[in-house]
């Protein structure tokens, strides 16, 4: 039996929903892009380290992102592009939910690039990633909570300390 404080679901994806949606205005840039990603080896990695693996092949494609668009010191200048992310553990098939957003994300670097990066170059699967048309791709990456995903906010160190305050 789960604990009696813990939040409603619907309270959760209120609360999560209503902190993604915010995160832009914080920052002052938009969301561009919504993304799935998914693994061809999913079934080589081991279940007990699923999400650790997950995590870190998905931060470091945001990385390569972001040694493209800003360059190899893009921490130093304080630059980087964020966004949330939600890992859905399907048995047997992985796969992660985005949306991000960056100071000349778009500019920089197409959709089509950044599903060949995830395919071609990281060779990790497959990536569909359209362009953000509103709150409802927020909304849709939040319904994964309370299906026990995993869901983080990603940034910049210099943009984490914006959305901390």
């Amino acid at each position: 039996m789960a604990p009696h404080n813990l939040p409603q679901a619907n309270t959760l994806r209120q609360e999560w929903g209503g902190y993604i949606q915010s995160v832009p205005s914080l920052l002052g840039k938009p969301y561009e892009y919504v993304g799935h990603l998914t693994y061809q080896d999913h079934a080589d990695i081991p279940r007990h380290h699923q999400a650790d693996i997950l995590a870190r092949r998905f931060n470091y494609f945001v990385r390569q992102i972001n040694e493209r668009l800003y360059g190899k010191r893009w921490m130093r200048q304080g630059k980087g592009v964020f966004g949330a992310m939600a890992i859905e553990k399907v048995p047997d098939f992985p796969h992660h939910h985005f949306i991000m957003g960056g100071e000349g994300l778009r500019a920089g670097l197409r959709r089509l690039d950044m599903m060949d990066m995830w395919e071609q170059e990281l060779q990790h699967g497959i990536a569909r990633i359209t362009d953000y048309r509103g709150e409802a791709a927020a909304r849709y990456l939040v319904k994964y909570i309370t299906k026990g995903s995993i869901v983080d906010v990603f940034a910049s160190p210099g943009q984490r300390a914006k959305l901390k305050t």
